[in-house]
């Protein structure tokens, strides 16, 4: 079909419709330049935002390690879920209220790169609501926290991203991030801080704790006294509780570093949205100057953990947030600057992350896996970078830092920059006071007591680990008290765990086994063996013994808890560990050292 045929096929087709026949392969020669470049850029788009949609399964392995053994899957339930409901949250109203002027799904009118900007603005969106999920691990609940992850892809993050982004007050201010450092990264860390400073510290983080007293803390409705937050007293709550250590499993987390710092190399080179027409050269210069900061918040690590230990020891902890924190720092400034100045920018950002990180636990401000110190002052440090080192010869010659020649007009750019780091934290902050606070007063954030002893896996899953061979002895072990009173709470909020003997049966036992009731509490059914026993026919010799042994077998599961709590005990208080094996304080190596042993 010649080009003025299907000129004159098409002159009666409204806009959209034109659109698309003209990107068929029956398009004229001069539009099929455009269509090329337009597949590319959308292949090019839909393959990066895959790869950042995947940074998911990094978070989860990194936030995992950091937790107790009965919290593992608990933290990862979270993050699964937080991928589903956050598709359905943007896809039905986020991304409208993010770019609505600049974009719109509804329709065929760009042939589906619109499609694929929504995913790739979806996997930015998830991203800042995880953050919430590993400052918070551990304590918070699981329903109220899916609340709260909700706010954040469908509200927080679109509003943000609107106005620095969508052709919003800051944009055309002329406030610059280019992937997110501080819509993306600091977001969420401020959103995290307020949820964490009104959730309180898990049980145990801190030996010492004591609640804040200072007037301003009341907006933070502390609902427990001191001893509350501090290791269990009681013989019973000591026999569960397992003492707390900062990372459970390096190489898991490792791995999951490696996983986002994959992720981070889609991460900002995707904020390009193309990769024709001299984009290219962007999502290269990109490239590298991500994987430059990372290296040069790894050093930044390492350097920060040999002089805080005053030794040659690199601590796994402080190495896998000093890159994560360089990953962070890079998002905002990465095409903008030069390639010498990425290892400093990511080497600054790891101190910061670290000196943070060690401010919050002098303030006792539980940040469960790092979280808030890695994406908060990195994000900030982030933006201000940009001001301070801009190259005119990198790919935007119109932004010059004030360390590059840029005089006056980088000033203004500086404050622009602070101006938007302000006003966007503010945002945050207010969104997620009243969120938390009403999920709070409506369902409660936090779980109970019993259910944060005895491990979220089991609580909110009913995750058996096998640990034990009857899950009512795991019951019966704890206060059955405080179990009963947390489950009719919980049914009062949530109609759906309205029947709490469902909540704890499992395969091979029945309601009567595992229903956690009131100590003492009589029972409206006889055990099947006392049926047995008091009926008129006399059991079998087989019978007697079966019996028997399955007595025999219960008492012999609750004398190992017993000795496994004892042990427990033993070693948080002594330096033995679980295993019996002899641990050394530090005073005892430099002994041994001194006598050359």
């Amino acid at each position: 079909m010649s080009s003025a045929s299907l000129e004159l096929n098409l002159t009666g087709l409204l806009p959209d419709e034109r659109w698309i026949a003209e990107m068929t392969f029956a398009a004229p020669d001069e539009c099929k330049a455009f269509r090329s470049n337009h597949r590319a850029d959308v292949v090019y788009v839909v393959t990066m935002a895959a790869r950042i949609v995947q940074m998911q399964s990094g978070f989860a392995m990194l936030e995992s390690a950091y937790q107790q053994p009965n919290n593992a899957a608990n933290i990862m339930m979270k993050n699964m879920l937080d991928l589903c409901i956050g598709v359905l949250t943007f896809f039905l109203f986020g991304y409208y209220i993010a770019y609505w002027d600049t974009h719109q799904i509804a329709g065929p009118a760009d042939a589906g790169f619109d499609l694929a900007h929504w995913f790739c603005c979806f996997s930015y969106a998830t991203t800042a609501a995880t953050i919430n999920s590993g400052a918070l691990a551990g304590r918070v609940a699981f329903f109220p926290y899916l609340f709260l992850s909700t706010i954040m892809t469908g509200l927080l993050y679109p509003i943000c991203a609107y106005l620095a982004w969508g052709n919003g007050w800051l944009q055309s201010l002329g406030f610059i991030d280019f992937a997110g450092s501080v819509v993306v990264h600091q977001v969420g860390a401020v959103s995290a801080l307020v949820s964490t400073c009104i959730l309180g510290p898990r049980i145990g983080r801190f030996k010492s704790y004591r609640a804040w007293t200072r007037p301003w803390s009341i907006i933070f409705f502390e609902h427990h006294d001191d001893q509350y937050y501090r290791e269990p007293q009681d013989p019973v709550e000591k026999k569960v509780f397992i003492p707390f250590r900062k990372c459970r499993h390096p190489v898991q987390l490792l791995f999951g570093t490696f996983l986002l710092l994959v992720g981070f190399l889609a991460f900002n080179p995707a904020s390009t949205f193309a990769t024709t027409l001299g984009t290219d050269l962007v999502v290269a210069h990109t490239s590298a100057t991500t994987l430059l900061a990372a290296a040069g918040g790894g050093i930044g690590g390492m350097c920060f953990s040999m002089l805080y230990t005053r030794s040659t020891v690199v601590r796994v902890p402080e190495l896998t947030n000093a890159v994560i924190g360089g990953l962070v720092a890079s998002c905002a400034p990465a095409a903008v600057m030069p390639l010498s100045v990425s290892p400093l920018v990511g080497f600054i950002a790891a101190i910061l992350t670290l000196a943070f990180e060690e401010y919050l636990a002098h303030k006792q401000i539980d940040d469960a896996v790092g979280a808030v110190a890695a994406h908060g002052p990195s994000g900030a440090w982030g933006a201000i970078a940009v001001a301070l080192f801009a190259d005119r010869h990198c790919t935007n010659p119109d932004v010059v830092g004030i360390f590059f020649g840029g005089g006056e007009e980088s000033w203004i750019l500086l404050g622009k920059q602070l101006l938007g780091i302000v006003v966007l934290s503010g945002i945050g902050i207010a969104v997620t006071y009243v969120s938390v606070v009403f999920i709070d007063l409506i369902a409660g954030f936090r779980v109970s007591r019993a259910c944060e002893l005895i491990g979220l896996d089991f609580w909110e899953h009913q995750f058996n680990d096998g640990s034990l061979e009857k899950d009512s002895d795991k019951a019966n072990f704890f206060n059955m008290a405080k179990m009963r009173e947390d489950l009719v709470r919980r049914g009062t909020c949530w109609p759906t765990f309205n029947s709490p003997e469902k909540r704890f049966v499992f395969e091979g036992q029945s309601n009567e086994q595992t229903e956690p009731g009131h100590l003492g509490e009589k029972k409206d059914k006889d055990p099947p063996e006392k049926v047995q026993a008091d009926s008129k026919e006399p059991m079998d010799l087989a019978d007697e013994v079966a019996v028997l042994k399955k007595k025999m077998d219960a008492l012999q599961s609750q004398l190992n808890l017993l000795a496994l709590g004892q042990m427990r005990a033993g070693a948080s208080t002594s330096h033995e560990d679980v295993f019996g094996h002899r641990e050394y304080s530090t005073e005892e190596i430099d002994e041994l050292c001194a006598e050359g042993l």
